[in-house]
C-alpha cells in the first residue's frame, strides 16, 4: 500500500480543507513530516488510519472526537484518501458521527458516521474531483462493510497496520516487545498461514471422528445383542435353529384353521341371503300399507286439478279487466302531473318577461362602450412611434454595454498576460537551475535487469505448475475409476461369502442319514433338509479368489493415491517457489519500464527545448501587451460616441411620452383595454339575445302542456266505458263456471309448475302401488314354506373359527418374525465386527498424525507454530543485518527455541544477543534509543520478508512517528542511511519528528504550520 493523495477537512487541528499530493514528493520518497509540538503532525497518520479502518493510530480517540473546534458549524468533518496497491488505485472516504446545522430552521441535527470505498478505473489519474463513471463502487454507507473490504484488500487489521506500517507515538516498540501470542496473530495474518491451522483442525477432527466411530461400533455391537436378549454369538446360533423348527409346526396349525374357517363363512353367507329376503318382504308390506293411507289425499288433489282447469277458461276475461283498471289509474296520474307542469310554466313565463326587460336596458349601455372603443383605437399610431424609439434606445444601450465589455476584456487580457509573463519568468529560472543537475539512472537499469530474470523464473514455474495440475487431473480420473472397481470387487466378494455361509446348511443336509442324529441339533428326524435346487453351490475357493481380486484392486487404488499425494506435494513445492518470487511484474510491464527508463535519458534535451519555448513565449507576451494598449485607446473613443447618441434618443423618447397618458403608453395596455371593452359589449349583446330566446321558449312549452291536458281528458272518458263492459263480461263467465265470487276464482287458480307437479304426484302414486303389489307376489312364490334363519347362532360359530385362525396365525407370525430378527441380528453382528477392525487400523495412522500436528510431540510444537517460527527466523535474520549495522556489530535478534508450555505460543519469543556480553536477554531490557533501532530494524525486516514470500500483502510504505530524539548523532546517521536504502529499493518512507538534525538532512518534507485559527500544511521539495 502506497499513499497517493490525502485530503482532510475540519479534522484534528485542520479547520479548512488540507490536501497532500504524495506524488510531488517523488516516486519513492524519503520525506519528513515537520512541525512544532501540537501542530498536528501525528494527525496526518491518524487521518490515513481513520480513512482505512475508522480508527486513529493510537486508538485513543474516536472519529467523532477528531472534529476541529476552529471549523465552522456548516463545514463537515471528513477524510478522503487515495492509495495504490500494485497497479490499482483505490479511494476511501469517511465522515465520523457529528452534529451539523439543520437545512431548515434553527438548531443542529445528528449525522451518523458513513464511509465509501471505490476502485479507480485503469488509466484514470488520481484526483479528488473524479466522476462516478471514473470509479467502481466497492462498498458504501455501512462503515463496518467498508472496513472489512479495506482489511481484505490490504491484508491487515488496524492494530496490525499500526505495528508494521504506521508506527505511532508510544506504540513503536509494540511489535518488538509484544508477547508470543500477539506476535503469532500478527505473523499469521501477514504471511497468510491460517491454512496450517486448518490442517491441524482437520487432522484433529478426522482422528476424533474415527475414535468416536470405533467406540460407537463397539457400543452398537453390545447393544445389538442386548436388544435381542442374547448373551453371546453361540446362543444366537442355537436360537436360530430352535426357531426354524417351531416355525414349521406353527405353519401346519395355521393352514388347518384356515380350511375350517372358510367352510363356516360359506354357511353364514347362505343364512344372510335368506334373512335379507324375509326383511325385504316385511318392508314391502309396510310400504303398501302406507300408500293405502295416502289415497284420500290423492283424491283431494284430483278435485283441485278439476277446479284449476275451470279457472283457466275464465283467466282471459279477468286479465283484460285488470289491465283496464291499471290503465285508468295511469291516465289519472298523468293528468295530475300535467296540471303541476302547467302551473310551473306560468311561473317561468313571468320570470322570463322580467329578464327580457332588464336585457333591453343593458343593450342601450352598449352604445356608450362602442364610442370608448373608437377613442382608444385612435392612439395606435403614436404608440407605434413610441415603441420604435424605445427599441432604438434599448439597442444603443446594448451597444454601449458590449463596447464597455470589450474594454473590460482587454484590461483582463492585459492582467492575464502580465501574470503569465511573471509565471514564465519564474519557470524559466527554475528550469535553468534544474538543467544544471544530472540524474544517474544506472541503478534503475540494474533493478530492471534483475526483475526480468525474476519474471522469466516465474513463467517457467507457472508452466511447471500447469503440467503438474494436468497430471493431477488425469490421476484423479484414474483414481475415481479404480475406486469404483475396488468397491465392486468388495461387494462381489462379500456377496459370494454371504452365499457360501447360507449354503453351509445344504452341505450339512447332504451328509444326513435316515434315523442318524444331526451333528447340529442331535435330532434323528429330518423332515425337510435344506436343498439348493437348481442354484449352483459356491465353493470356498471361489470366495478366496474373490478376496484376492479385491486385494489387488485395493493395492492398485493405494498406488494411485500415493501418486496423487506425490503430485500434490510437488505442486505445493512449486507454489511455494512462486510465492517466494513475490509479485513479479509482467513482460509488458517490464517493457514499459524499459521504455520509460530510456525516455528518462532524453528528458534533459526536452527540458532544454522547453527553456527555449519559454524564452520565445515571454517575447510574444510583451509584444501582445503593446498591441492591447493600442486597442484600448480605440475602444474608448467609440464608447464616447455611443454615449452621445444614447442621450439624443432619450430626449425624443421623453417628449413623445408626455403626449400620451401614462396608463396608455404601453401598446399592450391599450390592446388589453380594447379587448376588455369588446368583451363587455359582447356580453351585453349576448344577454339580450338569450333573454329573447328564453321568453319565446316558455310560451311554446305552455301551449304544448295545454294541448296534452285536453288529450288525456278524452282518454279517461273512453277508458271508463271499456272498463264497465269488461266487468260485465267477467261476471257472466264466473256464473257459467259455477264460481260464486271473484275471490273463489282466484283461489282455484293453480300455477303451471304446481299443476304439473300435482299431476305427476298422482301418476307416481298409482305406479308405486302397482309395483309393490307385484313384488310381494313374487317373494311369496320364492319363499314358499321356508322358516326364518337364526343368524345369532350362525354368527357365534363363525366368530369361534375366526378366533382359532387368528390365534394360529399370530403364533406363526411371531415365530417367523423372531427368526428373521435373529438372522438379521447375526448379519449386523458380523458386519459390525468387520467394520470395527477396519476403523482400528485407520485410527492407528490418522490418530498419530493428528497428535504430531497438534503439538503432542517431543518438541511440543504444533505445525502452525513450527511454520511461523521458520518465518520469524527469516525476519530476524534480515532484521539483525540492519540492527548489527546500526549498532556497530553489538546487537542481533534471535528466537527462543525452547518450548516449555504447548498451550502458549511457544517458539515465537524474540531475544536480543549482546556481542559485548555474549548473553541473550529480553528485548524489554534495551534502552530507549537501542529499543528504537531494534524496533525499526524488525519492522523493516518484516516488510522485506513479507514481500519476498508474497503472501498476498505488499508492505511498500512505512511511517515512523517520533523516536529519533533518543538517538545520538552517529546512531541517527545510521538510521537515516538504513531508511535511504529502503527508498532505493522502491519503498516510501515518512518520518514524523521535530528533531532539527532530521530537518537539515531531509529536504523533502511536509511542514505542519500552527496558526491561531487552526493548522495548515505546506509541501516542500528539493
Amino acid at each position: 500500500m502506497k499513499p497517493v493523495l490525502l485530503s482532510m477537512q475540519a479534522f484534528g487541528p485542520f479547520a479548512q480543507r488540507e490536501t497532500i499530493d504524495f506524488a510531488e514528493l517523488g516516486e519513492h520518497p524519503l520525506f519528513l513530516i515537520n512541525g512544532p509540538t501540537g501542530a498536528g503532525k501525528t494527525t496526518l497518520l491518524d487521518a490515513i488510519s481513520y480513512a482505512l479502518f475508522g480508527k486513529t493510530t493510537g486508538a485513543e480517540r474516536q472519529g467523532e472526537q477528531m472534529r476541529c473546534h476552529h471549523a465552522s458549524a456548516s463545514t463537515a468533518t471528513e477524510v478522503d484518501f487515495i492509495f495504490s496497491l500494485g497497479n490499482d488505485l483505490y479511494r476511501v472516504k469517511r465522515l465520523p458521527a457529528q452534529q451539523r446545522p439543520k437545512l431548515r430552521g434553527a438548531g443542529l441535527k445528528d449525522d451518523v458516521a458513513s464511509a465509501s470505498l471505490w476502485h479507480i478505473k485503469p488509466g484514470i489519474a488520481a484526483r479528488l474531483d473524479l466522476d462516478q463513471d471514473d470509479m467502481t463502487l466497492l462498498a458504501s454507507r455501512k462503515v463496518k462493510q467498508v472496513t472489512q473490504e479495506v482489511e481484505r484488500l490490504i491484508g491487515l487489521q488496524a492494530d496490525q497496520f499500526r505495528q508494521v506500517v504506521v508506527l505511532p507515538q508510544g506504540k513503536f516498540r509494540e511489535l518488538l516487545t509484544a508477547d508470543a501470542g500477539q506476535r503469532e496473530e500478527i505473523f499469521a495474518q501477514l504471511f497468510q498461514t491460517h491454512r496450517y491451522l486448518l490442517i491441524e483442525e482437520k487432522l484433529k477432527d478426522a482422528a476424533r471422528d474415527l475414535k468416536q466411530q470405533v467406540q460407537e461400533h463397539e457400543s452398537n455391537l453390545k447393544a445389538l445383542l442386548r436388544n435381542g436378549n442374547i448373551e453371546s454369538e453361540q446362543q444366537l446360533t442355537d436360537k436360530i435353529s430352535e426357531q426354524a423348527a417351531a416355525l414349521d409346526i406353527a405353519l401346519n396349525n395355521k393352514d388347518s384353521a384356515a380350511e375350517q374357517l372358510q367352510k363356516q363363512r360359506e354357511l353364514f353367507q347362505q343364512a344372510m341371503q335368506l334373512q335379507q329376503q324375509f326383511e325385504q318382504k316385511a318392508q314391502l308390506q309396510q310400504q303398501l300399507s302406507q300408500l293405502n293411507k295416502d289415497a284420500e289425499q290423492i283424491n283431494e288433489k284430483q278435485a283441485q286439478l278439476k277446479r284449476a282447469r275451470a279457472a283457466q277458461a275464465v283467466t282471459p276475461s279477468a286479465q283484460r279487466f285488470d289491465w283496464l283498471k291499471a290503465e285508468q289509474a295511469r291516465i289519472a296520474q298523468q293528468l295530475q302531473a300535467n296540471e303541476k307542469k302547467h302551473a310551473a310554466l306560468v311561473t317561468d313565463k313571468q320570470h322570463a318577461e322580467k329578464q327580457y326587460q332588464q336585457a333591453a336596458t343593458e343593450d342601450a349601455e352598449g352604445k356608450q362602450l362602442q364610442r370608448r372603443i373608437e377613442q382608444l383605437s385612435s392612439w395606435r399610431p403614436k404608440l407605434e412611434s413610441l415603441k420604435a424609439l424605445q427599441r432604438q434606445y434599448a439597442e444603443v444601450t446594448e451597444l454601449r454595454n458590449e463596447q464597455q465589455g470589450e474594454v473590460n476584456q482587454r484590461y483582463r487580457a492585459k492582467e492575464t498576460l502580465n501574470e503569465q509573463l511573471t509565471t514564465d519568468s519564474q519557470a524559466r529560472q527554475a528550469l535553468s537551475e534544474t538543467l544544471s543537475k544530472h540524474q544517474n539512472i544506472e541503478s534503475q537499469r540494474q533493478q530492471l535487469s534483475y526483475a526480468k530474470k525474476q519474471q522469466q523464473n516465474s513463467v517457467n514455474l507457472k508452466q511447471q505448475q500447469q503440467q503438474l495440475n494436468d497430471q493431477q487431473h488425469a490421476i484423479k480420473g484414474q483414481l475415481d475409476t479404480q475406486q469404483q472397481q475396488t468397491k465392486k470387487s468388495e461387494q462381489h466378494a462379500q456377496a459370494l461369502e454371504h452365499t457360501w455361509y447360507q449354503q453351509q446348511a445344504i452341505s450339512l443336509a447332504e451328509t444326513l442319514k435316515p434315523r442318524q442324529p444331526c451333528p447340529v441339533c442331535g435330532s434323528r428326524q429330518h423332515p425337510s433338509p435344506a436343498s439348493s435346487g437348481d442354484e449352483p453351490l459356491v465353493t470356498h475357493e471361489q470366495v478366496v479368489n474373490a478376496r484376492q481380486q479385491h486385494q489387488q484392486q485395493l493395492q492398485a487404488q493405494q498406488k494411485l493415491e500415493r501418486s496423487l499425494l506425490q503430485n500434490r506435494q510437488a505442486s505445493e513445492f512449486v507454489q511455494i517457489q512462486i510465492e517466494e518470487l513475490g509479485n513479479v511484474k509482467t513482460e509488458a510491464e517490464l517493457t514499459r519500464a524499459q521504455q520509460a527508463l530510456e525516455l528518462t535519458a532524453e528528458q534533459q534535451e526536452q527540458q532544454r527545448a522547453h527553456y527555449q519555448t519559454l524564452e520565445h513565449r515571454i517575447t510574444e507576451n510583451r509584444e501582445q501587451l503593446d498591441s492591447i494598449a493600442l486597442e484600448l485607446k480605440q475602444l474608448t473613443d467609440k464608447l464616447k460616441e455611443t454615449d452621445i447618441n444614447q442621450t439624443k434618443i432619450g430626449e425624443r423618447l421623453s417628449s413623445l411620452e408626455q403626449e400620451i397618458p401614462e396608463e396608455f403608453r404601453s401598446p399592450e395596455q391599450v390592446e388589453r383595454t380594447l379587448k376588455e371593452l369588446h368583451n363587455e359589449l359582447l356580453q351585453k349583446q349576448t344577454a339580450y339575445q338569450k333573454a329573447s330566446e328564453r321568453r319565446q321558449q316558455v310560451l311554446e312549452q305552455l301551449s304544448a302542456v295545454t294541448a296534452k291536458h285536453d288529450d288525456l281528458t278524452q282518454q279517461q272518458h273512453e277508458n271508463s266505458e271499456e272498463t264497465l263492459a269488461a266487468e260485465k263480461e267477467l261476471s257472466q263467465q264466473l256464473d257459467e263456471r259455477e264460481f260464486k265470487s271473484l275471490d273463489e276464482y282466484k283461489d282455484a287458480i293453480m300455477p303451471d309448475q304446481r299443476y304439473q307437479q300435482t299431476e305427476q304426484e298422482i301418476q307416481l302414486f298409482q305406479q308405486q302401488r302397482a309395483k309393490i303389489s307385484s313384488l310381494l307376489e313374487e317373494l311369496d312364490a320364492t319363499l314358499g314354506k321356508q322358516q326364518q334363519p337364526d343368524l345369532d347362532t350362525a354368527k357365534q360359530q363363525l366368530q369361534h373359527h375366526e378366533q382359532q385362525y387368528q390365534q394360529t396365525n399370530e403364533v406363526w407370525l411371531n415365530t417367523r418374525d423372531r427368526l428373521r430378527e435373529l438372522e438379521t441380528l447375526l448379519n449386523h453382528v458380523n458386519n459390525s465386527k468387520k467394520h470395527a477392525e477396519a476403523l482400528h487400523k485407520q485410527y492407528a495412522v490418522q490418530g498419530t498424525l493428528a497428535d504430531v500436528a497438534n503439538g503432542q510431540n517431543a518438541q511440543r510444537l504444533s505445525l502452525h507454530r513450527f511454520v511461523l517460527s521458520v518465518l520469524l527466523d527469516d525476519v530476524l535474520t534480515v532484521a539483525s543485518q540492519r540492527l548489527e549495522k546500526m549498532t556497530h556489530g553489538r546487537y542481533q535478534l534471535s528466537r527462543e527455541s525452547q518450548v516449555t508450555d504447548a498451550r502458549s505460543a511457544g517458539g515465537l519469543t524474540i531475544l536480543v544477543e549482546d556481542a559485548y556480553t555474549g548473553q541473550q536477554r529480553s528485548t524489554k531490557t534495551l534502552s530507549g534509543g537501542e529499543g528504537f533501532m531494534a524496533a525499526l530494524a524488525l519492522a523493516l525486516g518484516l516488510s522485506d520478508v513479507v514481500q519476498s514470500y508474497a503472501g498476498g500483502i505488499k508492505l511498500d510504505t512505512l511511517f515512523v512517528d517520533e523516536g529519533f530524539g533518543s538517538l545520538d548523532e552517529e546512531a541517527l546517521d545510521m538510521a537515516i542511511d538504513t531508511l535511504a536504502e529502503l527508498r532505493a529499493s522502491g519503498r516510501t518512507i515518512g518520518i514524523i519528528s521535530h528533531v532539527r538534525e532530521l530537518k537539515d538532512r531531509l529536504h523533502d518534507r511536509i511542514d505542519v504550520i500552527r496558526e491561531r485559527n487552526g493548522s495548515r500544511i505546506e509541501l516542500r521539495t528539493n
